[in-house]
């Protein structure tokens, strides 16, 4: 396996059986077949709960597709610094992140940062069933880091679609900022909203 996917900082996503949430971390370090190093993460103010021999699930993005992979906690630190050491994965596997299409859209919506409540009116510029991009301006590229959570509502067929996201890339193109997201939690109804959405989309593209 190559070592290459890894690269300190980059944003991964943690799973665990016991929580229903899913919490970022990133990438601090590794030792190819023995360990992968990662920050420990926070909700709410405290440390999660992780122990020694924990299993979970960790996904990330690299370029245009989707990684995951089974590992286990070897150990959790809290000094000189709170770090998670995980297993090294043995096996990662791989695919295209955009399994489904997407459409080019105006929508106006609403973005939100629950960890500072800040706002922002964004247009949705397309969207899938797994997630969506969002355009904006006037805003620095740096209150965007890549693995923040956002919460997204917008609506469509006369519906108002609720869903949180990740932000998983961030592209500047002339004055206006876009927003890669992926879903993470959204409600089966909203889910079914959207897939009728495209394919009322997608009967309008194929008549044209």
């Amino acid at each position: 396996m190559s070592s290459e996917l890894f690269n300190p900082g980059l944003p991964l996503l943690l799973q665990l059986p016991k929580l229903e949430q899913r919490v970022g971390i990133y990438v601090l370090g590794w030792q190819k077949e023995l360990f992968l190093l990662t920050n420990l993460p926070y909700l709410n103010d405290k440390p999660v709960k992780l122990k020694k021999e924990d299993n979970c699930i960790i996904r990330f993005l690299k370029g245009d597709d989707a990684y995951g992979f089974q590992t286990s906690i070897i150990s959790v630190q809290f000094f000189p610094a709170p770090l998670i050491f995980f297993k090294y994965p043995q096996e990662i596997n791989r695919t295209p992140f955009r399994k489904s299409k997407r459409f080019n859209l105006n929508i106006l919506a609403k973005l939100m940062n629950p960890q500072n409540v800040m706002k922002f009116d964004v247009e949705l510029c397309d969207v899938s069933e797994t997630g969506c991009r969002v355009k904006l301006s006037g805003i620095e590229e740096e209150a965007f880091p890549v693995g923040t959570s956002f919460y997204l509502t917008f609506n469509i067929l006369e519906k108002g679609i609720e869903a949180d996201c990740i932000l998983r890339n961030v592209r500047k193109m002339e004055d206006s900022l876009y927003l890669g997201m992926e879903f993470t939690e959204i409600s089966q109804g909203n889910k079914e909203t959207i897939t009728a959405f495209i394919e009322m989309l997608s009967k309008v593209v194929t008549s044209a």
